[in-house]
């Protein structure tokens, strides 16, 4: 009987946390200067995306030396991974256009920076290069999931190499980066991980009554970028593979 209490009364309560935190995201960036400068926004982003975490009783541990400058590129798994990576570094993402227009995550991805891409969209996909070689260029890490979806974590999709032609033609160094979710009272694949035909809103909602969340993140030595985009995403897909936890996901101390 406890149980069946437990679950309703945790969703409610971090729900709740979360609009608090929300309330106060929307409160702080008021405090932002008119057109705030990316490495501003990415701040901000990090402040909230580590409370939100712990308004839904995530528990975060990070293995490897979380790059300053320079892409970063991972597996795809959830809508949380954008929190995680957030709460880990202070940095700006490349979205799919679809993100903005999510309700809350869209508004705060648009105010933290992100750069949004059509996929599919040449012309579109170019302009965002441009977008990403500059912000490259004032050293804030930009976050990319190559693989352009999510999925269960089963595998790691093909690596799309567009979006890493920025990083080439200014020489930035990029950093190979892991994502993994574990949870004791059900099944991270499907109750973490947000993929395929899902609907997002039963899926948080669900997600808020699991005990504890647990995700690792590990990042790798970064590479210098040059050469050929193909087989630089081939190179860089290798080595995300070779991050994949094959242990028991720890806790952020």
């Amino acid at each position: 009987m406890a149980r069946w209490f437990t679950r309703p009364w945790r969703k409610t309560r971090r729900f709740f946390a979360l609009l608090v935190v929300i309330a106060y995201g929307l409160r702080s960036h008021r405090r932002l200067p008119p057109n705030p400068s990316r490495v501003e926004a990415a701040a901000w982003l990090h402040e909230m995306c580590v409370r939100g975490l712990r308004a839904i009783g995530a528990e975060l541990h990070v293995e490897g030396q979380p790059p300053r400058g320079g892409l970063v590129v991972s597996n795809h798994l959830s809508y949380l991974d954008i929190l995680v990576y957030s709460a880990a570094i202070s940095c700006v993402f490349v979205s799919k256009a679809e993100v903005e227009h999510w309700p809350v995550f869209g508004r705060f991805t648009r105010w933290s920076g992100s750069v949004f891409v059509r996929r599919h969209d040449r012309p579109d996909a170019a302009r965002a290069n441009e977008i990403v070689a500059s912000v490259l260029k004032n050293g804030v890490p930009v976050m990319l999931f190559p693989e352009g979806t999510t999925t269960d974590g089963a595998r790691i999709l093909r690596f799309h190499s567009t979006m890493l032609q920025p990083a080439i033609d200014v020489g930035a160094p990029i950093t190979p980066a892991a994502i993994h979710y574990e949870i004791d009272d059900g099944d991270a694949s499907r109750e973490v991980c947000w993929w395929g035909d899902m609907s997002m809103l039963p899926h948080v909602w669900n997600l808020l009554g699991k005990k504890t969340v647990r995700v690792k993140v590990v990042f790798g030595e970064p590479v210098k970028a040059g050469g050929d985009r193909k087989q630089m995403g081939q190179l860089l897909h290798r080595k995300v593979e070779e991050l994949q936890p094959d242990r028991a996901v720890g806790v952020h101390g």
